[in-house]
């Protein structure tokens, strides 16, 4: 997902030339394959990137551990689950657990983050890539990018359930 956020940021600052005309699909870039330890200002970049991408608020608070807190996922199982026990109710008593659990590795997280977007991206790029998504522009495609994906993903449902059909179908012949 970052790499396609980063590839997209570099195709949206090229400018427009592509749009004219039509070009076979490229390579993405390859990544700077940066090992060494970030300087403190590539660490501001890096600590800004995150925070642009929401990905710094995912790591703060643990919120994307709530695919397994959420019900029917793997913290449901019979045992973990009260007669009682409502949904939201439950929900939030296996989020609880998961933040207290993930509050040891929290740093583990954050380390793997920042060592990977040093690796990923060079200096200049990032400050390029940073400049451009705290803009409002930059903004705007984050947000837009995401509302584009959810409600494409939501309004092709049906379709893609038709080509699961379909797909099955073929098989069973």
């Amino acid at each position: 997902m970052k790499r396609l956020a980063a590839l997209s940021v570099m195709v949206l600052a090229a400018g427009n030339a592509t749009a004219q005309q039509p070009e076979a699909p490229q390579a993405l870039s390859p990544a700077a394959q940066i090992e060494g330890t970030p300087s403190p200002s590539k660490l501001g970049l890096i600590k800004r990137y995150l925070r642009a991408i929401g990905r710094q608020q995912e790591l703060d608070s643990g919120s994307f551990l709530e695919r397994y807190a959420v019900p029917g996922g793997p913290m449901w199982g019979k045992s973990m689950t009260r007669p009682s026990e409502t949904l939201g109710g439950g929900f939030e008593k296996r989020m609880e657990a998961l933040r207290a659990a993930y509050s040891r590795h929290r740093s583990e997280y954050q380390e793997a983050y920042e060592q990977h977007v040093n690796w990923e991206f060079t200096e200049d790029e990032l400050a390029e890539i940073v400049n451009f998504l705290e803009k409002p522009v930059g903004k705007h495609y984050l947000d837009g990018r995401w509302r584009m994906d959810a409600y494409v993903h939501t309004d092709m449902e049906d379709t893609e359930a038709q080509i699961v059909k379909e797909a099955i179908a073929s098989i069973s012949r």
